[in-house]
């Protein structure tokens, strides 16, 4: 089944020449939204299995109902991470975008890529008092700069960080920075030398981003247009 509803979802993308949506009979409508990074994400210090989290920027409504709420937490993983060298021409960053998380604690799956992206706009959060007193409040790791090793999981460090941004985000109004990014966008927007393209053959659909620099980072406050099939809702 989930082959399958990938399967549609991989038709529908491939077939809309301007990736907008669209609807046709026996399909389902392809929706958008809006998100932003609350963490940096940089091939040479990420490894695949690491958790990537976002947050939405915009609601998702489906039918009339709010499906996805502005301020959600969505959460997906790193799945390859590339260098340029002698075997590659790109160095790449592959990351699936899996489930939204609302406010109160209701987890939606998700089969989503990234259709556009744009850098942050406003000043960035390193530089940001804000964000560094936040960030200076966080619980501290001891030891090393990661934790259960292979396991996928942020170490207290990543966490620390992460928390921090969405909280300066959630007190300076990140979430309704100016956007660039709408319904039409494609690939990245104001970034030179980024190619985005897909891997949709089998759930969770990828989104693999490319440069033929030999480090490619994503700036907390990354704006993203998501485009996914309609959620099916928990029951």
């Amino acid at each position: 089944m989930k082959r399958s509803y990938c399967a549609i979802f991989a038709a529908i993308i491939l077939c809309s020449v301007s990736l907008k949506a669209q609807t046709s009979r026996g399909e389902p409508q392809v929706r958008n939204l809006l998100a932003i990074l609350t963490k940096a994400v940089e091939t040479k210090t990420a490894k695949a299995g690491d958790e990537i989290i976002l947050r939405s920027i915009s609601d998702l409504i489906m039918d009339g109902n709010l499906v996805i709420p502005r301020g959600s937490k969505l959460t997906g993983r790193l799945t390859e991470i590339a260098f340029k060298g002698k075997d590659n021409s790109d160095t790449i960053l592959a990351f699936s975008v899996e489930k939204a998380t609302l406010k109160n604690g209701i987890e939606i799956p998700l089969q989503a890529i990234v259709a556009a992206l744009a850098a942050p706009r406003g000043d960035s959060l390193a530089d940001d008092p804000t964000f560094a007193m936040m960030h200076s409040n966080e619980p501290k790791m001891v030891g090393g700069a990661r934790s259960a090793s292979g396991s996928g999981s942020l170490g207290a460090s990543s966490k620390a960080s992460a928390n921090a941004a969405v909280a300066t985000a959630d007190l300076k109004g990140t979430l309704d920075q100016p956007t660039v990014l709408d319904a039409n966008s494609q690939g990245a927007v104001d970034i030179e030398g980024l190619t985005l393209t897909w891997r949709l053959i089998a759930p969770p659909p990828i989104t693999v981003i490319a440069t033929r620099n030999k480090n490619l980072k994503l700036e907390t406050g990354t704006q993203m247009l998501l485009r996914m099939a309609p959620p099916r809702l928990p029951r």
